[in-house]
């Protein structure tokens, strides 16, 4: 499991809050550069089933990953999605969430960051969780989230094709 101590300043931590399955869930605002709704993405062939595809956000290619499917929930039922823009190694990630809700400031006596009864071994992204109000919300490293199964390898190959040689002929000059 992630640390809360990366995602704290001070007593207190500032998070984006978004939904999933009517689950409420943070990520540290500093992870996210923007948030905007979500007008589709082109499909690349042969990327994981989490990978919708790419979008084309202010002239850049941008990988786009449907968290709903990245940790294992159903397909979303209606259209009205929100993407959040994070940036990975200065590279964006667009990521698909039900909805954006608000920016958050929690106490940190009010975050939960060892309820391993609730975390399973393949859950490192998740960094606790935060009582607000009458609602839990469930913390997440969403950069942790996204790197496991190497999503770095993904991001390189939607960009461009490579074409790799397994035996290149050496060229004499």
């Amino acid at each position: 499991m992630a640390t809360i101590d990366n995602h704290v300043v001070g007593e207190e931590v500032k998070m984006l809050t978004f939904s999933l399955d009517n689950v409420f869930y943070g990520v540290n605002v500093n992870q996210v550069r923007e948030v905007k709704n979500f007008e589709g993405a082109t499909p690349v062939p042969c990327a994981p089933h989490y990978v919708k595809g790419v979008t084309n956000l202010r002239g850049e290619v941008v990988p786009v990953i449907d968290l709903r499917k990245r940790i294992g929930l159903g397909e979303r039922k209606d259209n009205g999605a929100e993407i959040m823009v994070i940036v990975q190694d200065k590279h964006p990630i667009g990521v698909i969430v039900d909805s954006v809700i608000e920016v958050l400031t929690v106490k940190k006596k009010d975050i939960e960051s060892g309820p391993e009864s609730l975390i399973t071994d393949r859950s490192d992204g998740v960094v606790g969780i935060a009582k607000h109000e009458n609602d839990l919300i469930v913390m997440l490293d969403i950069l942790k989230v996204l790197s496991a199964d190497n999503i770095g390898s993904i991001k390189e190959n939607i960009k461009g094709f490579q074409v790799q040689v397994t035996n290149p002929e050496k060229v004499d000059s």
